[in-house]
């Protein structure tokens, strides 16, 4: 498993979680955030929600990304019940997202990055699963 970085979580987490939970609130959907190391933002309809920022993606999603990834380490927070993930641009101002239901074994690869090139275990969500969202 890949080991946590501390420096990348402080610069996106709460930034993240925010721009996601004004998002969810505008909609009625109020959140609360729990710092249990599981999913970020529990909604009220008992709906958990997962966050991350692609500090890659700028300006308009890249029509040669065909895919999302998300880490296969998030596997275990679909035991939680209902959980969504959102996949944010650098500036928090659109995000992509995928409903987990599609977090399946089918869709597990290990794809190489630059914090490791040998590759890590990801869901491969294709992009016709998701939905584009803008935040602001």
């Amino acid at each position: 498993m890949p080991k946590f970085n501390k420096q990348a979580y402080l610069a996106c987490d709460t930034k993240a979680k925010n721009a996601i939970r004004s998002y969810l609130d505008s909609r009625g959907d109020f959140t609360n955030v729990f710092e249990d190391y599981g999913p970020d933002i529990q909604s009220w309809r008992q709906v958990w929600h997962e966050v991350e920022i692609k500090s890659s993606w700028e300006n308009e999603w890249p029509p040669h990304w065909k895919s999302v990834h998300i880490p296969y380490r998030k596997k275990k927070y679909l035991e939680k019940g209902k959980v969504m993930f959102w996949v944010l641009n650098k500036d928090c101002s659109e995000a992509i997202f995928i409903d987990g239901k599609h977090l399946v074994e089918d869709y597990v690869e290990v794809i190489p990055n630059t914090r490791y090139p040998k590759g890590e275990h990801f869901y491969d969500i294709p992009i016709h699963l998701t939905k584009r969202i803008c935040l602001t």
